[in-house]
């Protein structure tokens, strides 16, 4: 009996051997070494497809936009509209995720050859795994959200905070600053909420890329698993993350949209040219650190799955 207890417990401890608890410090830290190691490369790829997503945006919605803007009234154009718009969407997706298989995996493991036939079937698999997994935390915060409607509203009911007396007394202002103070609340706990679902699954594309599968389900199961001892630091990690990307996006997109649209004096050309560098200069770099950081937070939680590659 306590042979049997002491292999559950090394197993329990072999399990958590190769998790780290992750710092903030060490997320950034390894997002921007993995950044500095594979620039090129990831300038090539992400530029690609950038590119190519542009060029089939070109193609396949130019047209379509200016049948609308000729017929704004007909429906058989709205609803062809829509139709192709979500097969760009989808195409896009498949090229943007498997272009970020081909990153993270040449990242971890340099000199090998790109592997596409595995990169853009494993890339499309994890969208459809994240996919499920947002539309169940979307059916849960609706839930939730429904189930605290049917509390609060039966409790206001029960306390006749709608009765005429309350509504003459200034009942209505307190019953609306309180739905509001709710409202407020119940918004801020759904992002929380949504940013606590992609930490927990932000590895998954680097575990499928470092195990070189194509089956989701291992990589959002051992991204959940190794995310667990850093969950709340890795919400902290993704949003100040997002707050340095939007203030960087904000800053850098007034400078340069201010000078080039001042230089090239607001023409056509000039506008086609400010979107160029706006995107070479702006979006660029913001798509590279995005793609970065999935293998950061993961080296940061496990320092041994993919090696010193990139330290």
């Amino acid at each position: 009996m306590a042979r049997l207890g002491w292999s559950v417990w090394d197993w329990f401890k072999n399990r958590g051997s190769d998790m780290t608890k992750m710092s903030i410090g060490a997320a950034f830290s390894e997002t921007f070494a993995f950044l500095k190691a594979n620039w090129m490369q990831m300038l090539i790829w992400v530029g690609g497809a950038l590119v190519v997503v542009g060029l089939l945006g070109f193609l396949v919605l130019g047209s379509t936009f200016s049948a609308i803007a000729l017929a704004p009234n007909d429906p058989s154009l709205i609803m062809s509209a829509f139709g192709k718009i979500f097969l760009f969407a989808l195409v896009a997706a498949v090229i943007f995720y498997g272009v970020s298989m081909l990153i993270w995996r040449g990242g971890m493991h340099p000199g090998e050859a790109p592997n596409f036939a595995w990169a853009f079937q494993a890339g499309p698999a994890l969208a459809f795994g994240m996919f499920v997994v947002m539309i169940a935390a979307y059916i849960v915060i609706f839930i939730v959200m429904f189930i605290l409607t049917l509390i609060f509203g039966a409790a206001l009911g029960g306390m006749g905070a709608f009765s005429p007396a309350a509504l003459e007394s200034g009942g209505a202002g307190a019953i609306g600053g309180g739905a509001i103070i709710l409202m407020i609340i119940l918004y801020i706990a759904m992002i929380v909420f949504l940013l606590w679902v992609q930490g927990r699954f932000l590895v998954a594309g680097p575990v499928m890329a470092n195990q070189l599968t194509r089956n989701p389900v291992t990589g959002l199961g051992e991204s959940w698993r190794l995310t667990g001892p850093s969950q709340w630091t890795i919400v902290g990690f993704y949003l100040l993350f997002t707050i340095g990307v939007f203030i960087y996006a904000l800053i850098a997109g007034m400078i340069f949209g201010g000078v080039l649209g001042a230089i090239l004096g607001g023409s056509a050309v000039g506008a086609m040219l400010t979107m160029i560098v706006m995107a070479a200069a702006v979006y660029l770099p913001i798509i590279m650190i995005s793609f970065s950081m999935p293998v950061g937070v993961y080296r940061a939680i496990a320092p041994r799955a993919s090696g010193d590659v990139f330290a």
